[in-house]
């Protein structure tokens, strides 16, 4: 054999190697899996969009004899991204293990404080929009609204960008932290203690004086535990003697499909989804005090609950990261029984189902695998249109005012709605 045939032999064997490496094996699952399971609107054809970033692969892996499965990442990152499914996504395997912690109500991998921030252009710090109950921040009597402008006497950076990862490193050290918070005009000192937390973010009831109850809906992850939660709040503030209800849902990006449809049977009874894939049709609904589900034409009640019910008006606020499940609560509210709407239009994934799916490599994928649909037949739009198109304002907020709850209590305040002034 000459050296010319001996070379193409080692190059034949070589390439061989590489399109068997763990990334080219990535690639080839992510691929099956879309095929096999993927039932959204979107039209793209998977074979050419395989062909295109096959094309990518080889590129980031021509000097690898066996291409490590993260070379894959960024191409595949990209190939799931023209889908333009926003229930349609890939994960690394360290954002696919902390989604998984979330929908699973678990513990979280490192310290946390609870509490969701924001960076505003203008303002110094960082803004609390969010406190979850049962946290350190809860603990320590962090409040949204509050900005946090110092750790231990260290004030935050002045570039936007640092701001949350000068946070992070010093909540992941687990150490006692002393926060200098603006609260509208006051200057506070809290202290906290960072420690690992429960990721499941159950509702919340408040009652104001002024007869309205607000009840905060964060997420809907956690099956039999968000629904029958709702049902709870609601005697609760039935009980206190509550006139009227403000839902928010700004910020909740959806959960477990059981979750919305039972809680939702607390303002209207009734619930129900067909989802369409590509093989066949299921239903699942509340009724009556069960959450049912039904497939080849037998109904399987699944849980039962202490059903309640809200007779008195409601209000659902919205934002555009009301997404998924939160969704479809806010259809079921604004369709049966014409609750307004106040906020902006919704993230635009509420008329699709999806599931997750554990890859080789401990990556994912999130895909959507049907459509949802009423008893009608007919489709859901994929937003919730609000009633009353208003935005959050962060500067507002900072004083002290959130004025989408305002504005939501003046509503149910108006004589249309039936709430009578004190």
């Amino acid at each position: 054999m000459d050296s010319r045939r001996l070379w193409g032999v080692v190059w034949v064997l070589w390439a061989g190697l590489a399109l068997a490496s763990p990334a080219q094996d990535l690639l080839d699952e992510v691929s099956r899996l879309l095929g096999d399971y993927y039932g959204g609107f979107s039209q793209v054809r998977l074979q050419e969009l395989k062909q295109k970033y096959q094309g990518e692969l080889e590129k980031v892996c021509a000097q690898e004899v066996s291409c490590p499965s993260n070379k894959a990442y960024p191409i595949l990152q990209a190939l799931v991204a023209e889908y333009g499914d926003r229930h349609t996504r890939y994960f690394t395997p360290e954002d696919y293990a902390e989604i998984q912690r979330r929908l699973a109500g678990s513990s979280s991998s490192r310290p946390q404080l609870g509490v969701q921030l924001q960076v505003v252009s203008g303002l110094e710090g960082l803004l609390v929009v969010e406190v979850s109950a049962y946290t350190p921040a809860e603990e320590a009597g962090l409040r949204r609204g509050d900005r946090i402008l110092a750790i231990n006497g260290e004030a935050l950076p002045q570039a936007e960008g640092e701001r949350m990862e000068f946070l992070r490193e010093r909540v992941a050290s687990g150490a006692p932290l002393k926060l200098t918070v603006q609260r509208a005009q006051q200057r506070l000192e809290l202290e906290v203690l960072p420690r690992i937390i429960s990721l499941q973010q159950l509702p919340t009831l408040s009652l104001r004086p002024d007869g309205v109850a607000v009840l905060r809906i964060p997420s809907f992850s956690g099956y039999q535990q968000v629904g029958p939660r709702i049902h709870e709040l609601v005697r609760q503030a039935q009980a206190a003697g509550a006139q009227a209800m403000v839902i928010d849902l700004r910020n909740n990006g959806g959960g477990v499909l059981s979750e919305c449809l039972v809680g939702a049977g607390a303002f209207v009874k009734e619930t129900y989804r067909r989802l369409q894939d590509n093989l066949r049709a299921s239903e699942q609904g509340y009724k009556d005090g069960y959450y049912y589900f039904r497939s080849g034409g037998r109904e399987r009640p699944q849980y039962e609950v202490q059903a309640a019910y809200w007779t008195g008006p409601v209000v659902v606020l919205v934002n555009e990261r009301t997404a998924s499940c939160a969704e479809y609560f806010t259809f079921d509210l604004q369709e049966g029984r014409q609750a307004p709407v106040i906020g902006q239009p919704t993230a635009g994934v509420g008329n699709t189902a999806t599931v997750f799916l554990r890859l080789s490599d401990g990556s994912g994928l999130q895909i959507t695998t049907s459509r949802a649909q009423r008893k009608d037949g007919s489709f859901y739009p994929e937003r919730v249109t609000p009633t009353l198109n208003l935005s959050d304002d962060w500067y507002a907020l900072a004083e002290g005012r959130d004025l989408l709850l305002e504005k939501a209590v003046e509503l149910l305040m108006s004589a249309d709605i039936g709430l009578e002034r004190e």
